[in-house]
């Protein structure tokens, strides 16, 4: 049930790395508006509208800088009463490793339900994250976009 992506970015990994740890580079890609505080438990939140920054109460749960990055996840409104309701989090584990000139990036996505809603949510998140590493790795190997910036 665990939702797994792998991709190979060709950037040094301390980019690939910020991409995912600092709020502006964040929101050149994940969501347009992010509160991130960069140690275990603190702040991984991330906004689909940067107008509504209520709290949602995701932590980051592992932070082993540059090599792993584990924080919890809220969906899309349409699946907050099956994976937003305490309890009902699930995890994302991103890992970090660099060969030679290239990084390799591989995402995680855990604790689905086994229901028809907890299906549901997890096939539109399938497709999310392929979409969204797709923009990332563009981003980044581009020449002229924040992500691709020292």
């Amino acid at each position: 049930m665990t939702i797994k992506h792998e991709i190979f970015i060709e950037k040094e990994l301390d980019l690939v790395w910020r991409a995912w740890t600092e709020e502006d580079r964040v929101k050149a890609w994940l969501a347009p508006a992010a509160r991130i505080e960069p140690w275990e438990g603190g702040r991984y939140e991330l906004y689909p509208d940067p107008n509504d920054q209520t709290p949602t109460g995701c932590k980051l749960l592992k932070y082993e800088k540059p090599r792993v990055l584990q924080f919890e996840w809220k969906g899309p409104e349409i699946f907050a009463e099956t994976m937003n309701l305490d309890g009902d989090l699930t995890m994302v584990q991103v890992n970090f490793k660099q060969l030679e000139d290239l990084t390799r990036l591989s995402v995680m996505h855990i604790g689905w339900k086994n229901t028809p809603q907890g299906m549901a949510a997890r096939q539109w998140h399938v497709r999310t994250w392929l979409q969204l590493l797709d923009e990332l790795k563009a981003a980044i190997e581009s020449e002229d976009h924040i992500l691709s910036r020292p």
